[in-house]
């Protein structure tokens, strides 16, 4: 390895001795003399920068002399503030120097504060950190308050929905009722009934209901079916709930002894908002159908559906569901589709109401002679409770 040269090594004090004697100088009245950066002269206490000892804060009655390599702010007792460089001559003379007023000497017990040039004035800078530090204090605080109210009004909301479940009666229901006739060239007679029965609190709702439907044309039977149904949701979040349904079908027309399908499924609400709900669910069941030839199918099924509720405004409401019940063993030829649509409006006062809907049952696998596609359309007249 080469040996460095003699200018090398001269070049390499020079920078070193230049480095020391450039840096800010303080020397205290027990001869201890400090080297480093001087950040600030502020309160009675200089703090500096040093190689050895990182930030050092002194009283700076202390300072018998002191020097800068660069400029800083010097503000007096007077409050006169100059910029420029503080030395030090061969007698311990003070003097600013670089000023815009040329030299200017200085006792160091005049200077009440020193700053850089690019900085804040130390005094300036507490206060505003002060000022910041209470700004954030305010805004815990008010963090805090706001949490505390949030928290309470959610206590409050809470225990008026407990006090609401316990004073209010869960079960509400309505009974309809419709008639079609005529006489002349055709005698025609058709009926219509169907009572529901409702239960729900904040997590659960029960419904169950009944239809009866009857009609004859010329003294022939032309619709004589029985529909009957209960079905249980129970909220597992705000919107995922666990469903459970059995519904039942005797239809003497299609040759229908009972068709029974139970099933069990998991849904979701979409919109659950107080005029508009939408939810669907899915799962799997079992359909039972029984024939009056005496052929019955026993079949594993899938279900697959959503409800709809619409209230458009305090005259009319909007419902709509859909079924789809597909068989396990042939899930493409084997199948039942249930679907109701209809609307109601008030009359008189809020307990009666006007229902029109239309049902529509698709049977891929009917009996013999029957259609596979079964279509009622009814108005009612309805009175309901709560």
């Amino acid at each position: 390895m080469d040996k460095p040269s003699l200018r090398t090594l001269f070049f390499l004090i020079s920078s070193t001795l230049t480095t020391q004697a450039l840096a800010d100088q303080v020397l205290l009245d027990d001869g201890s003399l400090l080297k480093g950066s001087i950040k600030q002269v502020a309160d009675g206490k200089l703090i500096i920068d040093t190689a050895f000892a990182n930030e050092v804060s002194i009283d700076y009655s202390r300072v018998s002399q002191l020097s800068t390599d660069k400029k800083y702010v010097i503000e007096l007792n007077s409050r006169d503030r100059i910029v420029g460089q503080l030395s030090v001559d061969a007698n311990g003379q003070h003097a600013l120097t670089n000023t815009a007023f040329g030299t200017i000497n200085v006792n160091p017990a005049n200077i009440k504060s020193i700053w850089a040039t690019d900085a804040v004035k130390p005094q300036t800078a507490v206060v505003e950190q002060e000022y910041q530090q209470q700004i954030e204090e305010i805004k815990v605080s008010k963090d805090q308050e706001v949490a505390e109210l949030k928290e309470s009004y959610e206590k409050a909301i809470s225990s008026l929905k407990l006090e609401r479940d316990r004073l209010r009666d869960p079960w509400s229901g309505s009974l309809a009722f419709g008639a079609t006739g005529a006489t002349g060239n055709t005698k025609r007679f058709g009926t219509h009934g169907r009572g529901e029965l409702l239960r729900e609190t904040d997590r659960e709702r029960l419904g169950m209901y009944l239809e009866i439907n009857y009609q004859k044309e010329d003294g022939e039977q032309t619709v004589n079916e029985k529909l009957a149904g209960i079905a249980l949701e129970r909220d597992i979040t705000p919107i995922w709930f666990a469903r459970g349904t059995a519904d039942f079908e005797i239809d003497d027309f299609e040759e229908l002894d009972l068709r029974a399908i139970a099933t069990a499924s998991l849904g979701r609400f979409f919109i659950r908002e107080d005029d508009l709900k939408f939810k669907g669910f899915a799962g799997v069941g079992y359909r039972y159908e029984g024939y009056s030839n005496g052929t019955t199918e026993k079949d594993p099924t899938g279900v697959l559906g959503y409800v709809v509720d619409y209230r458009m405004n305090s005259h009319l409401k909007l419902f709509h569901d859909f079924n789809f019940y597909p068989s396990f063993s042939s899930p493409g030829k084997n199948y039942l589709i249930v679907t109701n649509f209809g609307a109601e409006m008030p009359i008189a006062d809020d307990n009666w109401k006007l229902r029109t809907s239309v049902r529509a049952q698709h049977n891929s696998m009917p009996a013999p002679d029957a259609e596979r596609t079964d279509t009622s359309y009814q108005m009612d007249l309805v009175y309901d409770w709560e």
